[in-house]
């Protein structure tokens, strides 16, 4: 297994892009200004804890692009110029290329998340705020999980993909269904079931879990069950946030399983 060496090739290589630097330039930038500015916004105590619940939106938009950004072209550009073929005929496997290449943009995602969620700490606890650490350091844990999801998601676009602008056309079409359309389908069916009176203004559990399937989802739910101390979450058993803790995990390594599956055993040509 060589995975290691891939993975370190691959950061230094992902970390010295312009374009790396503008998307990871940006996510920090808006965790930091959302934690300047928190204590700004209102009245009342100001905890790390519930900075999770303000920064959330954010995150749920912001580290699925960068996610996808950063995963699309990992495999695929390599497998394009055939040098993919050549790092094959050293003594890599294709898991050791998916593997290090997931661990090394993962990598660069989980690093300027971890950095810039601590400056955003000590922005929320000084001069005036509580530091509640063991809840925001849930809340690290949960926000770089979900990187991971995302990268992961990225990558899985470009090992499934043969050409790099199918690769890009996949992971947007995951990111545009799951982060821009997905709430609006869910308000869609929610509205035609209120309308013909079967619901009253709130789906059923069994369809609350089906498009609580959704990764910013889940994680809001992670985020309100473990970190928030004022959110709560409701409803049935399988709504709960140890539900889906065992959901995040899927994520993390259904995709790319999935589309390892095909690499594994697909012509390289």
């Amino acid at each position: 297994m060589s995975w290691d060496v891939i993975a370190r090739q691959d950061w230094a290589l992902t970390v010295g892009e312009r374009s790396t630097k503008y998307l990871l330039g940006l996510l920090a930038f808006v965790i930091v200004v959302t934690a300047y500015a928190y204590p700004l916004g209102g009245s009342g105590t100001y905890t790390t804890g519930r900075f999770a619940g303000v920064v959330h939106g954010s995150l749920t938009t912001l580290v699925p692009i960068v996610g996808v950004l950063l995963g699309y072209n990992a495999v695929v550009s390599e497998r394009e110029s055939g040098a993919l073929r050549l790092t094959l005929s050293l003594p890599h496997s294709r898991a050791d290329v998916v593997f290090g290449k997931f661990l090394g943009r993962a990598g660069v995602v989980t690093a300027t998340l971890v950095a810039s969620l601590a400056v955003a700490g000590f922005l929320v606890v000084y001069p005036f705020g509580e530091l509640e650490p063991l809840r925001y350091l849930a809340f690290v844990g949960f926000t770089v999980w979900f990187g991971g999801i995302w990268t992961g998601i990225g990558i899985a676009a470009s090992i499934a993909a043969t050409t790099k602008r199918r690769a890009l056309v996949l992971a947007l079409f995951f990111f545009f269904l799951f982060v821009m359309v997905w709430d609006t389908v869910a308000d869609g069916v929610t509205l035609a079931l209120s309308f013909a009176g079967l619901v009253d203004g709130e789906l059923p559990d069994p369809l609350q879990f089906v498009f609580g399937l959704e990764p910013g989802r889940v994680f809001g739910r992670l985020t309100d069950g473990f970190v928030d101390p004022s959110a709560t979450v409701e409803g049935a058993w399988y709504l709960s946030e140890w539900v889906a803790l065992v959901l995040f995990a899927l994520w993390l390594a259904g995709p790319l399983g999935l589309a390892y599956r095909r690499f594994a055993r697909g012509d390289l040509a």
